[in-house]
């Protein structure tokens, strides 16, 4: 706002600062700063807009951005530190303490020259002096990298299709589908448990009599091994492992024996969408559909062995730590 009544610039500048701190070990930390200046324009006031007026109000915000990368700066140089002998607040206010009494100064003298020299030159040595500082001083920034370990847990519907002596005696089973992988980098370990329902084709006997039409059980877990292969928002994950399945009549006793159990080999890709990033300080979260399917060449159920396909199709999120530090920008 221009106001011929003042005859002193009056340029409402205020440096801005937050702080955090990243958790290392044994106590030891990692300090996090922001800072940056701001113009109130509402209440800023200047006596005419001459051009010295506007370069000398440039200055005062200049003098104030090189506040904040000051302090960015300071405490960059901080490096890793312990809590317990440098807790996180005595040591950032005395960051912001130094930076303010330099740039305090840097103004107080500015502003003692330039109130008694009405000249261009010891503006023009002004203006280069802060270019100098501005571009000496190194910028900072943060940089956040995800742990290079993440869980995940998902939970969504099954269907196994059998065939061979399998097919022959049970009807496909659908149910539901739970289960969580643990990541390495890009390899995933997953275990996926199923729990369907479905009934007997005909009778047969194993460890008793399962008469036709009985209602039954069919549990299934798989261990795997996968690569991930990301591309955008989505993640293909084609994976090997061990494959257990286990038929039991829906409606039985502690005592009843029936029980026709399977183990074998199991190879399969999965196929997963990111629809949505959660991220905090600490924390990287992503949600994802997923669909599954694998197939394992012979479930070798005792007499009733055969190939055994299973589709799957779930919800479920990642997560991971974040790690975020300071940095020099080049």
């Amino acid at each position: 706002m221009i106001d011929p009544a003042i005859k002193h610039v009056f340029a409402d500048i205020i440096v801005y600062y937050e702080y955090t701190f990243q958790p290392l070990r044994a106590a030891k930390y990692l300090p996090l700063v922001h800072a940056y200046s701001v113009l109130n324009r509402r209440t800023a006031i200047l006596p005419d807009s001459s051009g010295r007026t506007l370069r000398y109000a440039q200055l005062l915000f200049d003098l104030s951005g090189y506040q904040g990368k000051l302090i960015e700066w300071k405490a960059f140089r901080l490096g890793e530190l312990d809590e317990q002998v440098i807790p996180i607040k005595p040591a950032m206010d005395r960051v912001f303490l130094e930076a303010a009494s330099e740039v305090s100064q840097l103004r107080k003298d500015m502003i003692q020259q330039l109130s008694r020299l009405d000249n261009d030159q010891a503006m023009g040595e002004w203006e280069t002096k802060v270019a100098d500082l501005l571009r000496n001083t190194p910028e900072i920034m943060e940089e956040k990298t995800v742990g290079n370990f993440q869980i995940g847990l998902f939970a969504g519907v099954a269907r196994s299709i059998f065939s061979g002596k399998t097919k022959n005696h049970f009807t496909d089973a659908m149910g539901i589908d739970l289960g969580f992988n643990f990541d390495v980098k890009r390899s995933r370990f997953g275990l996926d448990v199923g729990l369907s329902f479905n009934k007997t084709r005909q009778g047969l006997e194993g460890k008793g009599n399962w008469p036709a039409a009985m209602k039954t059980n069919f549990a299934s877990i798989e261990l795997t091994y996968g690569l991930k292969i990301p591309k955008n928002k989505w993640l293909a994950v084609p994976y090997v492992g061990l494959a257990i399945n286990e038929f039991t009549p829906a409606k039985s006793s502690k005592d009843d024996k029936r029980r026709l159990a399977g183990y074998s080999p199991v190879v399969g890709l999965e196929l997963n969408r990111i629809f949505k990033n959660k991220t905090n300080p600490q924390e990287n979260a992503s949600f994802f559909y997923r669909i599954r399917a694998s197939i394992n060449p012979s479930n070798f159920i005792k007499n009733n062995s055969g190939t055994q396909i299973n589709l799957k199709v779930a919800v479920g999120f990642d997560a991971a730590k974040v790690r975020s530090r300071l940095v020099k920008k080049t």
